[in-house]
């Protein structure tokens, strides 16, 4: 019996693949695994069990563990800013519907991922790790920096109120997909999840432009 095949237990199939389709073979993996039990319990061994290798085989692809975050914070930048970017670049919409779109987006992003960013964030703070922190950042100012210049584009066009500052529209339009983030983690209601994810973007866009508006 050969080295090779006593170190790596994976099948035909999953050993045909190119080293890139691999990789985010074992990214699904570990998404599925922190879905299911959280980031403390995810480990190498894990996820090679649910991948089918050797942890010797996850490990060439993923050094460390701090190395497979970042590849989990790369696909999020990936599905997060990417589209959300197409959004604001579309000329053909006005600022306030691009804006209600990029939210949208970003909702929907929390429901298929099942809240991986504020795993992700909790994870980088709790372990103090710089790395990820500047990571993380990295993803969060570069989808502010886009809220906050389509809330400054919305407020010169009229679809947000003059008087709005344009980073607090972005802060608060930030809280809604996250306040959904930790309820969908903690599993709180899934029929008030269900009931609220048609309805938070509207209502927070309507309730912007009403108290913008309102008499002091």
């Amino acid at each position: 019996m050969s080295v090779r095949t006593l170190n790596d237990r994976s099948t035909p199939a999953t050993r045909r693949l190119p080293a890139a389709a691999r990789r985010e073979q074992i990214l699904d993996r570990a998404s599925e695994l922190i879905t299911e039990s959280g980031l403390a319990r995810l480990t190498m061994k894990r996820i090679a069990a649910r991948v089918g290798f050797t942890e010797t085989a996850i490990y060439r692809h993923f050094p460390t563990k701090q190395s497979l975050l970042l590849g989990l914070m790369g696909r999020l930048e990936t599905q997060l800013l990417v589209p959300a970017r197409a959004i604001a670049a579309n000329a053909a919409l006005p600022a306030d519907r691009r804006l209600r779109e990029a939210v949208q987006h970003h909702l929907s992003t929390v429901l298929v991922r099942n809240s991986l960013s504020i795993q992700l964030l909790a994870e980088a703070a709790a372990a103090g790790d710089p790395v990820l922190l500047s990571r993380m950042r990295r993803v969060m100012r570069g989808y502010m920096d886009l809220l906050t210049g389509l809330a400054r584009e919305a407020a010169a066009t009229g679809g947000v109120p003059a008087d709005a500052d344009p980073s607090v529209v972005a802060m608060w339009l930030l809280g809604g997909p996250a306040a959904m983030a930790i309820q969908r983690r903690l599993r709180l209601d899934p029929a008030v999840e269900r009931r609220v994810a048609g309805l938070m973007v509207p209502f927070m866009f309507d309730l912007l432009l009403r108290s913008c508006s309102s008499p002091d």
